[in-house]
């Protein structure tokens, strides 16, 4: 009654033979833990940060390009009203002028009458 279906047991006052007794296993190495889960806790929260940083500096730089370009359109528009202003300011100078000349009786002269004089710097007082 002693036997199970499948093993061998030897005969009472024999050995057994070398291939039925066990043989000695070798102790594998103790193996270290692995690292990877934990260091997942620290990477997720530290690549959704970077990626979060890096969300942040394009909104910023974003920011600085609408705020340049609504700048440089002021700067436009008031270039063209410097412009309008000085085109103003000449015209009204023209006719300034051209009141003064006709209160004081004063008229062109004709081109061929004017004569230009040279001082010769050993004559000038």
């Amino acid at each position: 009654m002693g036997s199970r279906a499948g093993t061998a047991v030897p005969a009472p006052g024999r050995e057994a033979p070398a291939a039925a007794r066990p043989r000695p296993r070798a102790v594998a190495p103790a193996r270290r833990p692995r690292r990877l889960p934990r260091l997942g806790w620290l990477l997720i929260p530290l690549a959704a940060l970077l990626l979060g940083g890096v969300v942040w500096v394009n909104v910023a730089r974003l920011q600085l390009t609408t705020q340049t370009s609504t700048t440089v359109e002021r700067y436009r528009g008031v270039q063209a009203e410097i412009v309008q202003l000085r085109a103003r300011l000449a015209q009204r100078d023209g006719d300034v002028i051209e009141q003064a000349r006709r209160r004081l009786g004063m008229v062109q002269a004709p081109s061929k009458d004017v004569t230009y004089l040279t001082v010769r710097p050993d004559t000038a007082p």
